[in-house]
């Protein structure tokens, strides 16, 4: 699932995502795929797909709130990281896995989409803003 949503999410911005590098495209393409994963599969299989240590999987994780409010960019590449995600699970019948106790569940998972939702309503209306744009005539 994993290897046919990075294919599909590669075809759609036009370009390999380099593992290796440290440029910042390269580094919020990962941190898009690996939050889009997450559901699906662990840090450590993440980590696999990328050549790295489950840790890092942890501090992409972690970037992704911080990412989401303060670069317009990552939330275009989270947002096509998401579709490909779900494409790709939906054609292999995958659905999210569901973790109860002291991990993530299903109130914490509404929770986030919420979150996200709420910051790019935020995000679109600051652009409106500074492109003149009315609200009403979008």
């Amino acid at each position: 699932m994993m290897l046919n949503s990075l294919a599909e999410y590669e075809s759609k911005i036009g370009y390999k995502i380099d593992n290796k590098s440290r440029l910042i495209h390269f580094v919020q393409d990962r941190i898009a795929l690996a939050n889009s994963w997450r559901p699906y599969t662990s840090y450590r299989e993440i980590g696999e797909v990328f050549g790295m240590d489950h840790s890092s999987i942890v501090h992409y994780c972690k970037q992704h709130d911080r990412m989401i409010n303060s670069c317009p960019s990552y939330s275009m590449k989270f947002s096509d990281a998401m579709r490909a995600t779900h494409e790709a699970a939906e054609s292999i019948s995958i659905a999210p896995r569901i973790k109860f106790g002291s991990q993530r569940n299903l109130h914490q998972e509404l929770m986030i989409i919420e979150n996200t939702i709420k910051n790019l309503q935020q995000m679109k209306t600051k652009i409106q803003i500074k492109l003149g744009i009315n609200e009403e005539s979008t």
